[in-house]
């Protein structure tokens, strides 16, 4: 019989985070969903046994969750995968949009989940294990206007990610960047997990791009390709080499949806089209050879 881990998952009262935990919860593994209100989680304690919500608010300053973290692994004794789940998508153009949300979307997507692995990893490192997976997005390879702090977010969440992986690998530690296309979840919704721009604020000038990019949420939302249960039990398999991933050692990227695998060709391409391009020109820019 398999030896039953622990997970700890942001993010997890809602979407693909919350699928994960029933998941793995399901599968006996045990699940520590970490939130800002833990009873708001009742309802998932009572109905998996398996599963029990943590107080964890990865947007406090470093010694605050590293305090949170104490308290968990003090009550848990050990966690095995952390899932770095938690984000929102803050809208609005760039000029728009203030220094205040720039640094909150920012904090939430990215810096968040760092000081999240920096409280975790002296205890992966002193058991020589641990599993970090990191929930990137496909929106990280390209621009969308009204929605650039957000892709600028995750393409900062990506690199830093994939980095980290080189930094801690000698410590028995992996990584995984899992970069989800459009899921159903309530992300995109704009009454629920979208942080908009206010409407006074915005500039007439942007009105064509964000009508734009309002409508286009409007129609992505409850109509997205990808199902989050079919997603949490994919990345399941994944992380723990069973199922549909049966033999398989853990990547280091996992694109997820067949809309994101898409996405990240194209942009890769158009990517290499621009080096082919322009090659023999900023090769202008070297010394002569043996110089």
């Amino acid at each position: 019989m398999a030896t039953s881990r622990t997970w700890l998952i942001t993010g997890a009262s809602s979407g693909i985070g919350l699928e994960l935990a029933k998941v793995a919860a399901q599968h006996g593994d045990h699940v520590l969903a970490a939130t800002r209100s833990p009873d708001k989680l009742a309802s998932l304690e009572a109905s998996n046994s398996n599963i029990q919500a943590v107080y964890l608010d990865h947007n406090e300053p470093l010694n605050q969750i590293q305090a949170a973290i104490k308290s968990i692994l003090a009550v848990h004794g050990t966690v095995d995968i952390v899932v770095n789940n938690a984000a929102y998508v803050q809208t609005g153009m760039l000029e728009e949009t203030s220094p205040a949300e720039t640094q909150r979307q920012f904090l939430a997507n990215t810096l968040g989940p760092l000081n999240l692995y920096r409280a975790l990893l002296p205890h992966l490192r002193d058991k020589g294990s641990g599993t970090l997976i990191t929930i990137g997005s496909m929106a990280a390879w390209y621009p969308m206007p009204g929605c650039n702090l957000y892709n600028a977010s995750k393409a900062a969440l990506r690199w830093l990610g994939i980095g980290l992986a080189g930094e801690i690998a000698k410590f028995g530690i992996r990584h995984c960047l899992v970069e989800p296309g459009f899921f159903r979840t309530g992300l995109l919704n704009p009454k629920a997990n979208m942080a908009m721009t206010a409407k006074p604020a915005r500039l007439p000038e942007y009105r064509d791009l964000n009508d734009t990019t309002d409508s286009n949420f409007v129609a992505f939302d409850g109509t997205q390709l990808g199902n989050p249960v079919k997603g949490a039990e994919v990345i399941y398999d994944v992380v723990t080499s069973t199922g549909v991933a049966a033999g398989k050692s853990l990547p280091g990227f996992l694109p997820l949806g067949s809309d994101a695998s898409a996405e990240i060709a194209k942009a890769a391409s158009e990517t290499l089209m621009a080096i082919e391009e322009w090659k023999e020109i900023s090769a202008l820019t070297d010394f002569p050879t043996g110089s």
